[in-house]
C-alpha cells in the first residue's frame, strides 16, 4: 500500500510503502487506543455504555464457542464425579456385607488420593478438562471391575451356601440308624451302614438337604424309590425307600424343596428315609452336615 504525503514546507510529494504486516499492526495499534480512550472519558451520559457491551461479543466473535466447550465438558466432568462418589459408595457397602475389602482383586490397584477444593471450569481449558474426564473414566472402569468380582464372590457364596448338604431331610422322625459299622437287620452279619435311617410315617414330606439337580428318580431292589441330587463340589445326596418321588431327572430342585415322600419300598424292615451324604462317591456321615 503507498501513502502520499504532501506538505507546504516540502519541494515534492513523499511517497511511503507499507507492508500487509506493518498496516495490519498499525491498524490495530489505532484500535486498541481507540477503544481505550472511549472506556476512560466520563461516562456521566452514559453514551458510551454501548461500546463497553461490544468487548463481550467481539471477544466471543474472536474464540467462538470456546466458553460453551468449556461449561459442557465441566458439566460431564462434574457428572462422572457423582457417579464416582455412588461407585465408591456401592463398592464400600458391598464389601462390607460379604468381608472383603473393595481392592480384593488382584488387578485392581490401591485407591488413588483424591481432595482439594473445587475446580471451576473458568479455571480450566479444554485439553485439561478432557484430561480430568479420561482419568475419571479410567477409575470408573476399574471401580466397575471391583464391582464385578464382589457380585462373583457373592453369587459363590450363595451358590455353596445353598448347595451345602446341611438341611434337615425329614421333620418330626427320630435317628433309628445311624452311620457306621451294624448288625444287618437281614442277614444278622455286621455290615457297614452308608447313612442315616430316619423313621417316620409312610407320606411324611421328604425335602432336599440342598439345591443341586436331580441325576436319579427311579427305584431300585435294594434302595426301592431313590431320589439323587448332585450339588456340585463332588456332594451328591440320596433319600432312599421312598413312597412317591415328586421330582425327575434334570430338574432343579432348592434346598428345603419338597422331592419324595417316606415309604417302605426296597431292602427295608418299615417305614423310614434312608438318607446319604456323598463326596466323590464316598460316603460321610450325614451327622456332621445336619448338625451345622
Amino acid at each position: 500500500m503507498n501513502i502520499i504525503i504532501v506538505s507546504d514546507t516540502m519541494a515534492k510529494p513523499r511517497v511511503l510503502t507499507l507492508g500487509q504486516v506493518v498496516l495490519f499492526l498499525a491498524l490495530l495499534i489505532a484500535g486498541i487506543a481507540l477503544l481505550t480512550s472511549l472506556l476512560i472519558l466520563p461516562q456521566a451520559d452514559g453514551k458510551h455504555h454501548g461500546v463497553k457491551a461490544l468487548i463481550p461479543a467481539a471477544l466471543h466473535l474472536v474464540s467462538p464457542n470456546t466458553q460453551e466447550h468449556i461449561d459442557a465438558l465441566a458439566m460431564q466432568l462434574g457428572e462422572l464425579q457423582a457417579r464416582m462418589m455412588r461407585l465408591d459408595a456401592t463398592s464400600e457397602r458391598l464389601s462390607g456385607m460379604v468381608g472383603i475389602s473393595p481392592s480384593t482383586p488382584e488387578e485392581a490397584q490401591p485407591e488413588p488420593g483424591r481432595g482439594g477444593p473445587e475446580v471451576r471450569a473458568y479455571g480450566l481449558d479444554v485439553p485439561q478438562l478432557q484430561e480430568k474426564i479420561s482419568e475419571l473414566l479410567f477409575e470408573m472402569e476399574r471401580k466397575q471391575d471391583q464391582l464385578s468380582a464382589i457380585e462373583a464372590f457373592m453369587m459363590q457364596q450363595s451358590v455353596q451356601k445353598n448347595a451345602f448338604p446341611n438341611g434337615h431331610p425329614v421333620n418330626g422322625a427320630y435317628n433309628s440308624s445311624s452311620y457306621g459299622w451294624r448288625l444287618d437287620p437281614f442277614s444278622g452279619r455286621m455290615a457297614f451302614h452308608e447313612g442315616l435311617d430316619f423313621t417316620s410315617e409312610v407320606g411324611t414330606p421328604i425335602y432336599a438337604a440342598a439345591g443341586g439337580l436331580v441325576t436319579t428318580a427311579e427305584q431300585t431292589p435294594d434302595y426301592g424309590k431313590i431320589v439323587k441330587i448332585d450339588h456340585g463340589a463332588g456332594f451328591e445326596t440320596r433319600y432312599a425307600h421312598a413312597s412317591e418321588l415328586l421330582v425327575k431327572v434334570g430338574d432343579r430342585v432348592e434346598k428345603g424343596q419338597l422331592i419324595a415322600r417316606v415309604g417302605t419300598t426296597g431292602r427295608s424292615t418299615g417305614a423310614h428315609l434312608h438318607f446319604e451324604v456323598r463326596l466323590n462317591g464316598a460316603p460321610l456321615d450325614p451327622r456332621k452336615y445336619l448338625l451345622n
